[in-house]
């Protein structure tokens, strides 16, 4: 148990981030909803689907309260002097270990939220799978980049 203690978790503002992701998400569900209520109030179709469309509104308010928090909650990443480890802890338990001398690419992606946040998208790619890390300070993203090249410079590996 106190290894589990050595993982780091995304920072606060990931939080922030994944929250607007979802408000932005369910306002356009909303939109859908909305037309599909305006079509069945114009062509008076069947009162089943008012309530097909109103468990859809419920469903996406708890999905769009839950979700975030879960991202946030249960993604942890552990960088070692060798290898690389990423964990989803939640409903379906995920544990990925990469070596550093497998990376291939070092892959950073931003968006306009991301950067207004401070936030950063990596991603280790490797001959066989992407790695992705749960989301990182810019600062964190360039020490891991560091790291993970400095690792790599200098040596002789056929990947």
């Amino acid at each position: 148990m106190a290894k589990d203690l050595l993982f780091k978790r995304s920072p606060k503002e990931a939080m922030k981030y994944y929250y607007t992701i979802k408000v932005l998400e369910f306002m356009l569900s909303m939109v859908i909803a909305t037309v599909v209520f305006f079509l069945w109030s114009h062509f008076n179709w069947w009162h089943f689907i008012l309530y097909l469309i109103i468990v859809f509104i419920v469903f996406n308010i708890l999905y769009t309260l839950i979700t975030p928090w879960i991202k946030y909650k249960y993604a942890f990443y552990r960088v070692e002097n060798k290898h690389i480890e990423i964990k989803y802890d939640f409903f379906f338990k995920s544990h990925k270990i990469v070596k550093l001398e497998r990376t291939q690419l070092i892959e950073r992606k931003y968006n306009p939220i991301l950067s207004r946040l401070g936030l950063a998208k990596v991603s280790l790619i490797t001959a066989g799978h992407t790695v992705s890390f749960p989301l990182l300070t810019d600062e964190e993203a360039i020490v891991i980049e560091s790291k993970s090249l400095s690792y790599l410079r200098g040596a002789d590996y056929d990947v």
